[in-house]
Order: structure tokens, then C-alpha cells, then sequence
């Protein structure tokens, strides 16, 4: 298991990003939100970098505690692309990047992710 850790340091405005530039391929396991410094009401969000693709994988708002998360995402039929009932982990391939919102003036945090390499 490969494991990717974002630190995040926030502007004046209580937003910033952190990006990993070695990247992955596999499926995310589980995501460790660590609140470090960030004040409360922090909002996340977690997209794959591929080229000119921006995938979401992972969104929380209001986090204010450290905290361990395991995002899955609804399957769809091959045939026609109706959701299903079922879930299953997100696809990462490419740069992880994480942007933070509301986070405080310079204040850090950061943000590990456990991906099962494919």
C-alpha cells in the first residue's frame, strides 16, 4: 500500500493547496485528515491531476478534528450507466492535489492517503 501525505498551508484568505508530485495509480483506501492548526469549519477537497482532467475524489466540509475517512463511490452498469447499490474505491491516477477552504490565516494541516497500488 502506497501511501501519499499533502501538507497544507493555508493564505491570508484561509484557503491553499498542496499537490503530490510523484502521483499514484491504484484505488484509495482511506484518507487521514490530520486538523494540525486549521481553525475550525475546514473544507476539503481531494481530486486526481491528469493532464487537463481535475477528477474529484474526495470532498468533507466542516471538518474540525483529526480524523480517518473511506471514501467509496456508487458502481454503474456497463450497459447503460445506471447507478447500481453497490460502492467501490475511488480510482486515483495521476497528482493528488488537496484544496482547503476556511482553514485560517497561515495555518497548517495536512492530509494522508492510503492507496491500494494497482
Amino acid at each position: 500500500m502506497k501511501r501519499i501525505r499533502l501538507e497544507v498551508t493555508t493564505n491570508t484568505g484561509g484557503d491553499g493547496t498542496a499537490t503530490d508530485s510523484a502521483g499514484g495509480f491504484g484505488s484509495l483506501y482511506a484518507i487521514q485528515m490530520v486538523d494540525g492548526t486549521f481553525d475550525d469549519g475546514v473544507d476539503i477537497t481531494l481530486t486526481c491531476e491528469q493532464g487537463e482532467m481535475s477528477i474529484p475524489v474526495f470532498a468533507k466540509s466542516n471538518f474540525n478534528s483529526d480524523s480517518i475517512a473511506y471514501p467509496r463511490v456508487l458502481e454503474q452498469l456497463a450497459t447503460d450507466g445506471t447507478n447500481l447499490t453497490t460502492h467501490c474505491e475511488p480510482l486515483v491516477f495521476g497528482k493528488v492535489k488537496a484544496t482547503v477552504a476556511q482553514g485560517g490565516n497561515a495555518k497548517t494541516g495536512a492530509f494522508i492517503l492510503y492507496i491500494r497500488e494497482l
